[in-house]
């Protein structure tokens, strides 16, 4: 709940001291940022993975174990994150804005995971398709504009055209990522003389694809809420 709805829903006569035993009217000073702060740190980290793993293919499988393991506090830090919003009263953002913000950088986290995972569990062929470092590019640059953007909303008036300018640059990403997508599709799908070996390899390859395009496409969801922050502070 913001501060400003505070009045409303406490109103003029329920006294004070029957809610502070229900909820925590005051949490700790920036607790919620701190937390988007911890999953977002984490996004960047399995970012750069991503793009190790197409640098330097023999380093697959130590990423792959990593990655998991980010997966794993990541959904922590989530937890966390819910627990905070269930006990305190008044929060930085609308409650919903929160959950959203927090489901959208754990979508990344989990889509790239799951490609890394995939990539190990299918061994792909190395070195791996061009069309993979160019998916990790996009979700690594997403990803800073994001651990950038999240320091932001800390004071969205300061930094509103910023944060703007980054909503914006989250959407053009997106849509390099969808011109990937098509043309690394297209590639796989117009192939001449497919044997049934390579008829497996691109089927593994499109699931592959299609699930970095989903990260992709989970983070212009986190330059939306940007977006819907940015308004809502007008």
């Amino acid at each position: 709940m913001a501060f400003r709805d505070l009045i409303i829903k406490i109103g003029p006569t329920r006294p004070v001291f029957l809610l502070k035993n229900m909820f925590n009217l005051f949490p700790k000073d920036g607790i919620f940022y701190q937390l988007f702060e911890r999953q977002s740190q984490k996004l960047s980290e399995a970012a750069r993975l991503l793009l190790v793993v197409f640098n330097d293919p023999q380093k697959l499988a130590e990423a792959a174990v990593r990655l998991k393991q980010l997966e794993k506090e990541a959904d922590e830090v989530g937890h966390e994150l819910m627990e905070n919003l269930r006990i305190n009263f008044i929060t930085p953002m609308e409650g919903e804005d929160i959950d959203l913000l927090r489901q959208n950088l754990d979508d990344i986290i989990d889509f790239t995971e799951r490609a890394v995972n995939r990539m190990v569990i299918y061994n792909i062929p190395r070195p791996f398709p061009q069309a993979i470092g160019d998916y990790a590019k996009i979700i690594g640059g997403a990803a800073d504009e994001i651990k950038d953007g999240i320091q932001e909303v800390k004071n969205v008036k300061k930094f509103h055209e910023s944060l703007h300018h980054r909503c914006f640059r989250l959407n053009e990403l997106e849509n390099a990522g969808d011109e990937i997508n098509r043309r690394a599709l297209g590639g796989l799908m117009n192939a001449k003389n497919v044997s049934c070996d390579k008829l497996i390899e691109i089927i593994k390859l499109k699931e592959i694809y299609e699930t970095l395009e989903n990260a992709i496409d989970a983070c212009e969801n986190v330059g939306n809420m940007f977006e819907s922050i940015l308004i809502k502070n007008q």
